[in-house]
């Protein structure tokens, strides 16, 4: 089965709180993100998403250990491939955000079985079943 893992997600793993504090929901989107690293899944991520992580997790950490969570995480997660063609048929996924349709599309291309993110009331009209990292943790058990 091969998850797609939305920024929130990856985000609630790798980003402190402003007050230093963990993100809501930091334990199960890091069960979901072992899962993936154990092979029990296959992980995705979108192209675009990546330098998102690397802005908010570099924020917070040295340049170094920025890269290596970036090698890391990329170790873990396979980015589909996606271009032009794809980018430009937003408009007939049904989803009016253009982000949010760029997700689905690179969830497509990847073969995705689910989209894990924290936002599912954003992806409704997906053809990918989207659910929060607990929904999914709870409908494997």
């Amino acid at each position: 089965m091969r998850l797609f893992i939305d920024a929130n997600v990856l985000l609630d793993c790798l980003v402190l709180e402003k007050n230093g504090l963990p993100r809501p929901g930091k334990a199960a989107s890091e069960e979901v993100l072992e899962l993936c690293d154990q092979g029990v899944y296959g992980g995705l991520v979108s192209w675009h998403t990546l330098p998102i992580l690397d802005y908010y997790y570099g924020q917070q950490h040295r340049p170094n250990e920025t890269g290596a969570m970036m090698d890391g995480l990329l170790a873990v997660l396979k980015v589909p491939t996606v271009g032009h063609p794809e980018a430009i048929a937003w408009r007939t996924s049904g989803i009016t955000d253009f982000e949010d349709t760029l997700q689905v599309i690179a969830a497509l291309t990847g073969e995705a079985d689910y989209i894990i993110s924290r936002n599912v009331s954003d992806f409704e009209g997906s053809v990918v079943p989207v659910m929060t990292p607990e929904a999914f943790l709870a409908a494997q058990r």
